[in-house]
């Protein structure tokens, strides 16, 4: 510690964060902050007596004296820890520290939010878009079975982790302002006023803008919000001020998403549309049927979604020439800055068997994807040789056939 030389008072460094370096209730201890909200901080920590890495949202110390900003946050803790499923963040502890240090202990994971990516990107390939809304989808239905709305499906509460094969998994996070159905109040003040709008206005659902009761299918108008954003690259509603914004959700159709990109499949387009319905009883009936429409349409503008067999595939993405000259590339992850990215390789476009990342990864920013997997779908159809998949589909089933004839 240092001493200030004129009167020997302690030093403290300006920005300095109080917590790093502090153990909550003797085995959490806080290494470093990873983020920060409106109601607190996430920092990384370690669990002493386990020695395993997990991730700690701290109370801000300035709400701790709020009775409703306690109480909502240990209502997000009780939300997540309903919730057991992959794309959703789990929480593996909760507690307040004998100096009232309010904190959830999470699961520690590595990645960027969407909304990093698409200040990056701008906007998604529909595989890419399409992964991702149909991994929201099953962590909103195991929310929406365990009694749980979220209420805040955005951007920034959608974390990606980049995988090896250029693929996203995605997490759903922060269940700060979450709605448990069937919670049973047990006394304490109320958490939102009757007809309080509570959420982010580009996300927000028709019911949410003018104050209705809520339930599962305003999660899905939200998904679709940011499923029409990945697609585009914009919000469909923009106003000066967020009240407009709440009244466009509430009154206005939404723009198609093939005024922004008129190469979007109509099929997409309209699952969109219906998505972002005005009346909830017009829009998918839970995240489980959102997820299957998603996979019906990525069946029907897909022109290589058919049933030849993953090595029939690789021969034929292998025989493709390259368009326009240009070498094939693959995606692969690197590191930058602690974060996996994935960065564009140029391979042989000779050998007849490539790596699977290369048949059936969406290619990284800047690559040209030139494979015929279900990434490419959303990109020109080539289906000059969708009979020589057939074909050769059915000489490998013959053959097959026959080599058990003779070996059985």
């Amino acid at each position: 510690m240092r001493f200030c030389p004129f009167d020997g008072g302690a030093l403290e460094a300006i920005g300095q964060d109080p917590f790093i370096g502090k153990t909550l209730d003797g085995k959490y201890y806080i290494e470093a902050k990873i983020g920060e909200g409106g109601m607190g901080a996430v920092y990384r920590g370690r669990h002493l007596l386990m020695d395993t890495q997990l991730a700690i949202k701290v109370l801000h110390p300035s709400l701790v004296s709020d009775a409703t900003s306690v109480a909502r946050f240990q209502r997000e803790a009780q939300a997540m820890a309903r919730i057991r499923h992959p794309n959703a963040i789990a929480v593996t502890d909760f507690g307040i520290t004998e100096d009232q240090v309010n904190y959830i202990v999470m699961e520690l994971f590595e990645g960027e939010s969407l909304r990093k990516v698409l200040e990056r990107e701008k906007k998604l390939p529909y595989a890419t878009a399409i992964s991702i809304a149909r991994q929201v989808c099953e962590a909103l239905e195991a929310a929406h079975r365990s009694g749980v709305i979220h209420r805040d499906i955005k951007p920034e509460n959608i974390f990606l982790s980049a995988q090896p094969d250029g693929s996203y998994f995605a997490k759903v996070i922060d269940f700060g302002i979450a709605k448990i159905v069937t919670d049973t109040s047990k006394g304490g003040p109320p958490l939102t006023r009757q007809g309080m709008i509570i959420g982010s206005p580009h996300y927000l659902s028709p019911e949410q803008c003018t104050g209705q009761e809520l339930d599962a299918r305003s999660d899905i108008y939200s998904l679709g919000i940011v499923l029409f954003e990945m697609l585009t690259g914009q919000v469909p509603f923009t106003a000066m001020t967020p009240v407009a914004v709440a009244l466009l959700h509430a009154n206005e159709p939404p723009p198609s998403l093939r005024k922004f990109n008129p190469e979007i499949p109509k099929a997409l387009d309209e699952l969109v549309m219906r998505a972002l319905a005005k009346s909830k009883a017009d829009r998918p009936a839970s995240a489980h049927e959102f997820a299957n429409e998603l996979a019906r349409v990525a069946r029907l503008v897909s022109p290589s979604f058919d049933p030849v067999s993953p090595l029939v595939e690789k021969i034929l993405d292998a025989s493709l020439p390259p368009s326009n000259g240009a070498q094939r590339t693959v995606a692969t992850p690197s590191k930058v800055s602690g974060q996996q990215t994935a960065e564009p390789h140029p391979t042989s476009t000779t050998s007849p068997f490539s790596s699977s990342s290369a048949s059936s990864s969406p290619p990284a920013t800047g690559a040209v994807w030139v494979g015929s997997s279900l990434a490419t779908y959303g990109q020109p159809p080539q289906d000059s040789m969708l009979w020589l998949r057939w074909v050769i589909a059915a000489v490998v089933v013959l053959l097959g056939s026959l080599l058990l004839y003779l070996f059985s």
